[in-house]
């Protein structure tokens, strides 16, 4: 079962918008075990659409195509996939129904192309949309799966989730489960040959993402191989490894807060702010301050990065100091980060939410 992702949009031809649907729904598919085969893009010209179709549906059982569902007249997704079957639209009165529905919310009147997007080949089965007018849909067709889902990503990313992920995954596929690691302060060749090495006797695929300032590795296996690879992979990663999920430090630091009612003030005078931005959100704003507050029940104080602050050449190393102060007990930490390129203060954001996990985790016990 392989799947073909296409994209349709002058915007995305044109270079005006950024396909980031496709990322989102090939990693979703790619963690379930399930192959994607190719990425394509098109203009609105519904014979560009088709022709994709056509191509892609040679070699791939299941097609999931996104965008040009909306009301105007270069929205012909839905025209060019029933071309491709040889049917006509037809209109759903739910479809309708929804589209008039969510135009008298906004008080907008039902026009002939808000019409357009009731309408759908007659075998196909509709996927809701609670954030839009533009409704999906499921068709299938000669052994092969498609899929319609809207292009905006509020939309898409929401109906690939309740409605086209769990199809899917209820379908058969390799029985295969994807291990990932996030390694931080390594190089990506270095880490990829250690582990290519350790599991060449193993019937596993490997592969490797950076993703500043860590390396994403994954170890593709059969169920049964599982605690094999962990046994291999863990000692070689574990100096490495500064969260024990796919989660980067920040993303469990957020969570881990939201968890608790620590509050705690940090003035931070290295990353230039970059912290803040990384981990200050609407709902952790009472718990998490910038500035030096009495009450707060953990006081932190960074300071460092000098190099990068100075544009000293690379030196191989810069530190970072946290003194931290909680009633009458204080103290500090000093550490030693990489320093090869600007990107320092990226990794070393990460590293401080590590940190800051570590010290909410101490004073939570």
């Amino acid at each position: 079962m392989t799947i073909a992702l296409l994209a349709t949009g002058d915007e995305i031809i044109n270079g005006d918008t950024l396909n980031s649907n496709a990322h989102f729904l090939a990693h979703a598919l790619s963690s379930e075990g399930l192959t994607v085969g190719r990425h394509m893009s098109c203009s609105d010209r519904q014979e560009d659409i088709h022709e994709c179709i056509q191509f892609l549906a040679k070699d791939h059982s299941i097609l999931i195509i996104i965008g040009g569902l909306g009301p105007t007249s270069d929205d012909r997704t839905r025209f060019a996939l029933g071309q491709f079957m040889g049917t006509a639209l037809i209109e759903f009165p739910e479809a309708l129904e929804h589209v008039r529905n969510r135009l008298l919310k906004s008080k907008l009147a039902l026009t002939e192309g808000n019409r357009q997007q009731a309408k759908f080949p007659p075998q196909a089965l509709l996927l809701p949309n609670p954030n839009g007018t533009a409704l999906g849909c499921f068709c299938e067709w000669n052994g092969q799966l498609f899929f319609l889902l809207p292009g905006p990503p509020r939309e898409c990313h929401p109906m690939f989730n309740e409605h086209v992920l769990p199809r899917l995954q209820s379908t058969e596929h390799e029985n295969t489960r994807l291990l990932k690691w996030r390694a931080f302060g390594v190089a990506e060749g270095q880490i990829a040959q250690q582990l290519d090495d350790a599991l060449k006797n193993i019937e596993c695929v490997t592969g490797y993402r950076l993703e500043t300032p860590y390396v994403e590795c994954k170890v593709r296996c059969k169920p049964e191989l599982i605690a094999e690879v962990n046994t291999i992979v863990e000692p070689i990663l574990r100096p490495h490894l500064i969260t024990r999920s796919d989660k980067k430090a920040s993303e469990e630091f957020i969570l881990a807060l939201s968890k608790t009612e620590i509050r705690l003030a940090v003035i931070d005078k290295a990353t230039g702010g970059h912290l803040q931005t990384l981990i200050q959100k609407p709902e952790n704003r009472q718990q998490l301050q910038f500035h030096d507050k009495n009450e707060a029940d953990l006081h932190l104080e960074i300071t460092g990065l000098s190099e990068y602050w100075q544009q000293s050449s690379n030196s191989g190393t810069t530190q970072l100091t946290i003194h931290w102060r909680r009633g009458d007990e204080q103290g500090s930490e000093t550490h030693s980060l990489p320093y090869r390129s600007a990107l320092v203060v990226h990794s070393a954001t990460e590293w401080l939410c590590f940190r800051l996990l570590h010290l909410i985790n101490q004073l939570h016990k």
